[in-house]
């Protein structure tokens, strides 16, 4: 059947005020005076016409396409690469929820886990608490950093610890340290301590962790000033992982002051799987200097961000 012009016109305006300007048929039929299903019929007449075409999109697919090129491009195993919601707080939830599940997967197999910290780390933690039906799995897990003096949750891994062990089944080891010692005499009287060999002991069998990546200037700081100095600004820090800062070519940063407590770098190093989550905040050059360091196996981020990476590298 031939529609004249006019025909057409008519089904593309009713179309508009139905999908884009979010009107009820009704509300369509009284302002053209026609009715209820008429309208229906109109609907339904410019989708077989392909005026107007719907497209399902399953918010739990993720784009292995995105992914396969990160993969040539930054020598990382695998992730998930979330795609984009309408606002930027869906997208976050979605990717809280991936990263959810992936831990999941991996759950039956991981013996020795690692916590890092962070508000996407803290956001997960709050997804597991609030999920019933976790299986009883068996291994241990421990915080990668000690306890910070802020009164945010996101910052204390032994509660994090604590709270991922009693949905899992997992045998929590905590730290009971400062991330941020004022002075290497303080840090060696945490140092010498039987809690503290038993925790690096056990961070050199992890065999995977959950770390988050952030921007830098860092919120909350982090004890920046007293740690480093200038040395952050004068090198171009462009974000950090388990407070270690690093730049652009993902090259660490030392602070002349800077003892922190948290897992070396040479344990880091060594784990199998590191999972370093992405919040939809995370700026570009943060997240390429992450992936430059080297210490990163597993990446879950979203779209935009990932399109972004890979047309900044090539």
């Amino acid at each position: 059947m031939l529609y004249s012009e006019s025909e057409l016109q008519n089904l593309v305006e009713v179309a508009r005020m139905y999908y884009e300007d979010n009107l009820t048929q009704a509300e369509i039929a009284k302002k053209l005076r026609v009715s209820r299903p008429l309208v229906s019929k109109m609907l339904s007449k410019a989708r077989e016409l392909g005026i107007v075409t719907i497209e399902i999109k399953n918010p739990y697919t993720t784009n292995s396409g995105l992914l396969d090129q990160l993969r040539k491009l930054f020598n990382i195993q695998g992730g998930i690469i979330v795609p984009e919601s309408k606002t930027e707080y869906l997208t976050e939830q979605l990717i809280i929820n991936h990263t959810f599940n992936y831990l999941k997967e991996m759950l039956p197999k991981a013996k020795n886990i690692g916590l890092g910290w962070g508000n996407m780390i803290a956001s997960l933690i709050e997804k597991i608490e609030n999920t019933d039906g976790l299986q009883n799995f068996h291994g241990q897990v421990c915080p990668l950093i000690g306890n910070a003096a802020v009164p945010y949750r996101g910052f204390h891994p032994n509660e994090m610890v604590r709270v991922f062990a009693e949905r899992t089944g997992f045998k929590p080891n905590y730290l009971y340290a400062p991330a941020f010692p004022t002075s290497q005499h303080e840090k060696e009287l945490f140092m010498n301590t039987d809690n503290f060999k038993n925790i690096t002991e056990i961070w050199s069998q992890l065999d995977t962790i959950f770390i988050s990546i952030g921007n830098f200037p860092s919120v909350p700081d982090e004890a920046t000033a007293l740690r480093f100095g200038k040395e952050l600004t004068e090198k171009k820090a462009v974000g950090m992982m388990i407070s270690y800062y690093f730049d652009k070519n993902g090259n660490f940063i030392e602070g002349q002051q800077d003892y922190a407590i948290h897992i070396p770098l040479e344990s880091w190093k060594k784990v199998n799987t590191v999972i370093a989550v992405s919040s939809s905040t995370t700026n570009i050059n943060s997240l390429m200097g992450a992936l430059k360091t080297g210490y990163i196996t597993h990446l879950i981020t979203n779209e935009r961000t990932a399109a972004e990476i890979i047309k900044y590298k090539i």
